[in-house]
């Protein structure tokens, strides 16, 4: 009997033991490696294990999770069984104690709102029965005092009840105000998304009890970066100033509290297989229209923020009366290709005023407005700008209060697909989506000044900083902001992927160079000999230089390139300039001294048939 009992006791034994001994381990964040889409956390933890199997459980992650991503590593020789990653859903979301304070309020409002309700429904009800009941006397009649005093009283009454229902009425619309700010509020809370929604559960077998620091590490998806650059320039014969931030942004669920950051220009979204190269079918095409037509401008860029500066993820850009359109990234940006001279675009997002615009080559910043019924406080940390930009807004001399970035140390790392910024200061982003915008680098880069204007568009003169080799900077494309002799220029974007070896940007127009463009009438005429018919033209251009110093220019007119046989453009004149013949561009180069003016010439003939219309001009 005894020896039974031992087996039974030494089975219960052994099955207890070989049971996993379940530990929960707290885990705290210690790096974040930073993507232009998405981030990387790695999580640090000390859990004191036993000899045998143990069920480590790492909870408090991300409700944002790549649950593809987790790896988990030891600094002991431990094995390692399985990794499972579930939901926790018997979590409750922590509130914060002013989240707690508007709950409170939308609470108390509702009470009010409920209360007057009802009291407005008994006022109502007292108001039926005095008009239900304003026949009096029956058919005896009454007297006169009497009737004076029923009527002084009902009049008296039903005053009293309307005064009191217009107090309640107002009211009620102050409050159902108040409710709806308060839960929009409550909804900007709730984009911190601390929920705790994902638990990492680890079976590990150990030979001994010890202490086994753990590595955790995950993608989220809900963060990333973007570069933004502010480019200062003082003088044409200084170097360019160009301080690059870095806009951070995260939605992960968890609080980054005093943490190493890590900013990599890599994007583990980005599609790794190479791509196939498909059988090219030639077949006619009409050059007249695909590549000379008049209604294709060219390519337009541009950022979608709301009134802080914040940009509006998902915003729909659509071309009017067309199926071309595109929605904006994780930055706001957008991009639309062969945009036609006078489309029309519709910006439209969900809780914003929609806005229509001409689009226009080039690069625009569009700020949306809450709509009506979406209005709410808001509380916004980092940097916005109070140009609001336009078609044309980016050639504005606008002036206005410039606040300077001062820039951290930062180590940069190179790997083979991307750049690595390593911030030494420790950070904490708060889980709300907001913006916080750190300035890495400062560069002090010498570039070739050089004016530009196409009279025949715009008798501009617009100033622009050449930067050769800029491959060496480690840049990356982003919005520039651009500063001139201390005046806000407006904003542009530079997108690296379409530059050559020369970075152009444009640092806006300068009214100190004087262009203009006029056609001399006595040398323009019409001949028409036999069938044909022959129109001559020609133009006087005029460059004066009024700066102090002496500039360099470069202007550009156009001649027309026919694009059939029955229209001949002959007698091309041009004195000076080079001429593609593709494009029929001409392109003067030339140096104006202090207070120097020049003037330039270019002329031709078109014959065509005189039965037919020719557009000139």
């Amino acid at each position: 009997m005894r020896i039974l009992i031992t087996i039974l006791l030494l089975i219960v034994y052994t099955s207890v033991n070989s049971q996993p001994k379940k530990i929960t381990a707290e885990t705290s964040i210690q790096n974040v490696t930073i993507f232009s889409s998405g981030a990387r956390v790695e999580r640090i933890a000390g859990v004191n294990i036993r000899s045998g199997r143990s069920e480590i459980s790492f909870g408090g992650l991300s409700n944002q999770l790549d649950q593809q991503t987790v790896q988990l590593k030891a600094d002991a020789n431990v094995t390692l069984l399985s990794v499972q990653t579930t939901k926790d859903f018997l979590s409750e979301r922590k509130l914060e104690d002013q989240e707690k304070e508007f709950i409170d309020r939308m609470s108390a409002s509702k009470d009010k709102i409920d209360t007057d309700q009802k009291l407005l429904e008994v006022y109502k009800n007292e108001e039926a029965i005095l008009v239900k009941n304003q026949a009096i006397g029956g058919q005896t009649g009454v007297k006169t005092i009497d009737l004076k005093e029923a009527v002084d009283f009902q009049r008296s009454r039903l005053t009293e009840l309307y005064t009191r229902e217009l107090e309640i009425q107002k009211r009620l619309v102050v409050e159902q105000q108040n409710m709806e700010r308060y839960k929009l509020q409550l909804q900007e809370f709730s984009k911190k998304k601390d929920s705790i929604s994902y638990i990492v559960t680890a079976l590990v077998e150990s030979k001994e009890n010890r202490i086994v620091n753990f590595q955790l590490l995950y993608n989220i998806k809900d963060a990333g970066w973007y570069p933004t650059y502010d480019v200062r320039v003082n003088e044409i014969n200084e170097p360019l100033a160009i301080l690059m931030n870095a806009n951070i942004f995260q939605r992960s669920g968890e609080t980054w509290k005093n943490i190493t950051l890590e900013l990599s220009t890599g994007n583990p979204k980005d599609n790794a297989t190479p791509s196939e190269l498909l059988p090219w079918m030639l077949g006619f095409y009409d050059p007249s229209v695909l590549k000379y037509g008049p209604s294709v401008q060219g390519q337009m860029t541009g950022r979608v923020t709301d009134e802080h500066g914040e940009p509006v993820v998902g915003a729909s850009v659509t071309l009017k009366n067309s199926k071309a359109g595109t929605v904006t990234d994780n930055d706001g940006f957008f991009r639309m290709s062969n945009m036609p001279k006078n489309g029309i675009l519709s910006i439209s997002s969900v809780g914003y005023e929609s806005r229509e615009f001409m689009g226009s080559v080039g690069y625009i910043t569009v700020t949306l407005k809450p709509s009506a019924q979406h209005l709410q406080e808001v509380v916004v940390t980092g940097f916005s700008s109070d140009f609001a930009s336009a078609p044309g807004a980016s050639a504005m001399n606008y002036k206005k209060k410039v606040e300077t970035i001062q820039t951290i140390v930062v180590n940069t790392k190179y790997q083979p697909t991307a750049t690595i910024y390593k911030i030494d200061d420790k950070y904490t982003l708060e889980s709300d989506g907001k913006t916080t915008t750190i300035g890495i680098r400062q560069l002090d880069i010498p570039a070739i000044y050089d004016y530009y204007s196409a009279p025949k568009i715009d008798p501009t003169a617009f100033l622009t900083a050449k930067i050769v080799n800029w491959q060496d900077l480690d840049l990356m494309s982003g919005e520039v902001s651009l500063y001139y002799e201390g005046a806000y220029l407006g904003k542009t974007y530079v997108d690296l992927s379409t530059m050559s070896d020369t970075l152009s940007l444009s640092l806006g127009r300068d009214n100190a160079i004087k262009v203009s463009r006029k056609m001399i009438k006595e040398y323009s005429t019409k001949k028409f000999i036999g069938s044909n018919r022959t129109d001559s033209k020609e133009f006087e251009i005029s460059i004066r230089n009024s700066k102090r110093v002496a500039v360099n220019i470069t202007i550009l007119d156009q001649i027309p390139v026919s694009v059939t046989k029955e229209i001949n453009v002959e007698d091309v004149k041009t004195p000076e300039a080079k001429i593609d013949k593709d494009t029929g561009i001409a392109t003067w180069s030339i140096s104006l001294a202090p207070v120097q003016e020049k003037k330039l010439s270019i002329s031709y003939n078109v014959k065509y048939p005189k039965d037919r219309k020719v557009q000139l001009e």
